[in-house]
């Protein structure tokens, strides 16, 4: 059945920019992590604000994407160096730092909702043989739960709501359990197909629906059997390209996925189960790069942001989309300065968080919008282009990273 597309409320189907005066904006705190001018590539926040994670990475870029077409990396900043994952508090003080000497470092870092239990994942070593990792912490402490190496880069790590259940993307897709304390590896999904690799993964509150998106362009939703992972159905996406970002409702019963060619998804995992395809998808103008999609706790709306002209830095698109029983459709959009890289939406709060930058050695900004007006409610702009941006459950921060190497804590 072809999704639905119709317009929302009756309003023409034509994307409304909506953009207030900008509004002056103060972080509540901005740290730079370690010693050396690291991008910060991921942040997690707690459910109540009260703990941030954030990690430190470098990866030399081809001439094009965040690397300065010169080929120059920041002053003093070399592949191989001292990268870490590290812990503030709500007031920016550092409670806990794991640093090691390696390459590129930290990709992708988490903490579960209860501000409890921490991950962190990415490259290790490239010699004498290439190597990945996974880290758990216990998010008070510090204390080192799980070390485990890998044969590829971790794309990203996923904490349950609890922390009893940890998922790591990388050549397959990793489930570890907490055990006695410590997290033991129970399941491993390998998608299969050459060269292939996990981009993305997301699972419910509890640990149970997983859902993942692979580079060979396909979706798969798996059941967590008591830690065995079981493939519950595939789907590839209809035009070539992989999907960068999947996000899953706290309940499992519906999931976002950003696909090419500028399309976003929205499915309801049991029709998704049953053969069925997309409740919803939309798809944004002049079919840019989809980097980062969002999806509300309830399931009933779908956020994404997409390039206006893929390869450029003419700016880009952030979307709402909204569905109201059998109809769906364009709420609001809102136009991005720079091309935006992530996106955070907390419906229930009514704010969405966005945050661009292209290329590298140019500005980069945050945004906070109103969900239900898409009204610009502040934006700060950095000294590098960003990426990572997340709002609290509870609504009482947000939390993003840049590649000007600080994290920043904006209270909404």
């Amino acid at each position: 059945m072809r999704p639905t597309q119709t317009p929302n409320r009756g309003e023409s189907d034509t994307p409304i920019t909506q953009q207030s005066v900008e509004a002056t904006k103060v972080p509540r705190w901005s740290v730079s992590p370690g010693s050396t001018n690291y991008y910060i590539n991921s942040v997690a926040v707690s459910g109540d604000g009260s703990r941030t994670i954030a990690g430190t990475f470098l990866h030399t870029y081809a001439t094009t994407g965040r690397r300065p077409a010169n080929g120059a990396l920041p002053p003093g900043a070399s592949d191989t160096g001292l990268f870490g994952t590290y812990c503030y508090d709500a007031n920016g003080t550092l409670r806990w730092k794991d640093e090691f000497n390696g390459w590129q470092g930290v990709y992708w870092v988490a903490i579960s909702t209860n501000g409890a239990f921490a991950a962190s994942g990415g490259w290790f070593t490239n010699t004498p043989t290439y190597q990945g990792f996974v880290r758990a912490y216990d998010a008070a402490t510090g204390t080192m739960l799980l070390n485990y190496a890998t044969s590829a880069r971790v794309n990203q790590v996923v904490l349950s709501s609890d922390g009893t259940w940890l998922l790591a993307a990388t050549t397959t897709l990793l489930l570890f359990q907490r055990v006695n304390g410590a997290y033991q590896l129970k399941g491993d999904f390998n998608p299969g197909g050459t060269s292939n690799t996990v981009i993305a993964a997301d699972m419910s509150a509890d640990g149970r629906q997983i859902v993942c998106g692979d580079y060979n362009g396909s979706l798969y939703v798996l059941t967590n059997n008591g830690g065995q992972l079981a493939l519950g159905r595939s789907w590839p996406l209809p035009a070539k390209g992989y999907s960068h970002c999947v996000r899953m409702t706290p309940s499992g019963a519906a999931f976002a996925a950003g696909g090419a060619n500028g399309f976003f998804y929205l499915f309801d995992v049991g029709n998704f189960l049953t053969g069925g395809g997309p409740a919803l998808q939309y798809q944004a103008a002049n079919g840019g790069s989809v980097y980062g999609v969002a999806v509300s706790d309830d399931g009933s709306a779908l956020a994404g942001v997409a390039n206006l002209n893929p390869g450029s830095d003419v700016g880009g698109m952030v979307y709402l989309i909204e569905r109201h029983g059998c109809l769906a459709g364009l709420t609001w959009s809102f136009q991005t300065d720079r091309s935006p890289n992530f996106v955070s939406l907390n419906l229930g709060k009514g704010m969405l968080a966005v945050a661009d930058g292209h290329p590298d050695g140019t500005p980069g900004n945050f945004y906070l919008l109103d969900t239900a007006t898409g009204a610009l409610r502040w934006k700060y702009t950095t000294s590098n282009m960003s990426w990572p941006i997340q709002i609290a459950a509870n609504g009482t921060a947000v939390v993003a990273g840049s590649d000007d190497s600080k994290v920043y804590y904006f209270t909404p």
